[in-house]
């Protein structure tokens, strides 16, 4: 390509213009971030240079080094770049490929800082034949921890690094062809790994279900009769509906009977704003919705407008979200009349999300009622209840208190006031957290969509 072209001819007219240790920076700073310019291109050229100024060996060395900041650096460009672009690519086309952006990160998450993490980079990295920008793009999609990603590319392009310098030290044919040779391979390994890419996501779009994202698999051994018993009814045919049982059982599913929320507030101590999301399509339809993909309805809206005329006067320092888009669209129209929070950023949470109904998500509540209202009531509404491959109240339990420690610190730590949008069973760990309600209160507990807010004071 002429571009590339003449970026080249460019960086070879810069190295013979400016210090090498300068060069090998700036030029793998380049090298790195505009992917098609030759990998060995900037190593050798100033390996070719650092001879013909009848630089010492050791030299290299030295050079090598300055190289590996400047390679940490363009890679930490494509590093980000490729995280942002993971957080718009998945959250708008996620859905229709079956991923959020837990499961990408959960590759990701398992490289938490072991030897074994770093050492596994620093071979990948310093591999001549391995495309580097592509390493970069994969580790920022999954979100490597970066402190493994930064020391580790640092590391393997010292080594990499010394292999080019030398190439280019040496001067001799053999070594421009096998120069050649390294970039035909990388070019090779580069198609290789964007192959890899397409199959990959090929591989979740046929894994995807309809309207849900892939499932997590909780463990399931705890309760085994329950996946016994969904099995049995699974297949069961649904008795008609009568219009007093459909009347009782909407009644109940629209939560005209909903407890009081507690609201503790304070002009001096942080104080803490809960609330749940307005009506999603589900909640309208009456299905299982968890890690569903459900939006919410116009009605969804104007109960966030109710909230948002609630909380329009309150002094919010930070706002926290579920991933989810209902809790998403809800905090948006929730914040919009309130002028110290209107134009914050929404953060978001994976702790917080809905509790995972695993094989009944997406499923209609007022099928399952008619065919066993009991086996419907044990998994919705006791503690330790756990839907077929889904999460029980108590296992969201879990991941709700670690976030809420993890909040309270900080809010007391810099006294600020914090809103956050989340969903039903959300709420309920939460108000058995500052409220220390029993298992059985906290399984029963009822919160109303959208219009009303629990608030806590941080002591």
């Amino acid at each position: 390509m002429h571009f590339i072209t003449e970026i080249t001819t460019y960086l070879e007219t810069l190295a013979r213009s400016i210090p090498l240790e300068l060069f090998s920076v700036l030029g793998t700073i380049v090298e790195e971030i505009i992917a098609p310019i030759p990998s060995p291109f900037v190593m050798t050229a100033t390996g070719s240079i650092a001879q013909a100024q009848q630089k010492a060996l050791w030299y290299l060395g030295v050079v090598a080094v300055f190289g590996a900041f400047g390679r940490v650096i363009g890679a930490s460009v494509l590093y980000f770049l490729a995280d942002l672009g993971e957080d718009l690519v998945v959250g708008k086309f996620g859905k229709f490929l079956g991923i959020s952006h837990k499961h990408v990160e959960k590759i990701g998450s398992r490289f938490e800082g072991t030897t074994r993490d770093y050492t596994t980079l620093t071979i990948l990295r310093s591999i001549p034949v391995m495309p580097s920008s592509p390493i970069s793009v994969v580790c920022g999609l999954i979100k490597l921890n970066y402190k493994v990603f930064a020391v580790g590319t640092f590391l393997g392009s010292i080594v990499r690094n010394l292999f080019f310098l030398y190439l280019g030290f040496t001067g001799l044919a053999a070594s421009e062809q096998l120069s050649e040779g390294i970039e035909s391979a990388s070019t090779i390994m580069e198609i290789l790994f964007l192959a890899a890419l397409a199959v990959g996501f090929y591989y979740f779009y046929r894994k995807r279900e309809k309207g849900t994202l892939l499932k997590e698999v909780p463990n399931e051994k705890d309760h085994p009769e329950i996946l016994a018993k969904y099995k049995e009814l699974k297949n069961k045919p649904v008795p008609e509906i009568t219009k007093e049982e459909l009347a009782e059982v909407e009644a109940r599913l629209e939560y005209r009977e909903v407890d009081e929320l507690p609201k503790e507030e304070s002009n001096e101590k942080p104080t803490l704003y809960i609330f749940r999301h307005g009506e999603s399509v589900d909640n309208k339809k009456y299905v299982f919705s968890g890690w569903r993909t459900a939006p919410i309805t116009e009605r969804g809206e104007e109960q966030a407008e109710v909230l948002a005329e609630k909380l329009k006067d309150k002094k919010i320092d930070k706002l926290i979200s579920s991933p989810q888009k209902r809790a998403l669209q809800t905090m948006k129209i929730a914040m919009s009349k309130n002028e110290s929070a209107k134009n914050l950023k929404i953060e978001k949470d994976e702790r917080i999300k809905e509790r995972s109904y695993g094989d009944l998500q997406g499923q209609s509540k007022l099928e399952w009622h008619k065919k066993d209202p009991e086996f419907l009531h044990r998994i919705r509404r006791t503690y330790h209840g756990q839907p077929p491959h889904g999460e029980s109240i108590g296992m969201v339990y879990k991941r709700v208190s670690a976030f809420a420690e993890d909040l309270v610190k900080e809010m007391k730590e810099k006294q600020i006031n914090v809103a956050v949008s989340c969903h039903g069973n959300s709420i309920r760990c939460f108000r058995k957290y500052f409220e220390e309600l029993s298992d059985e209160e906290t399984a029963t507990i009822e919160t109303q969509l959208g219009q009303d807010y629990a608030a806590y004071v941080i002591e």
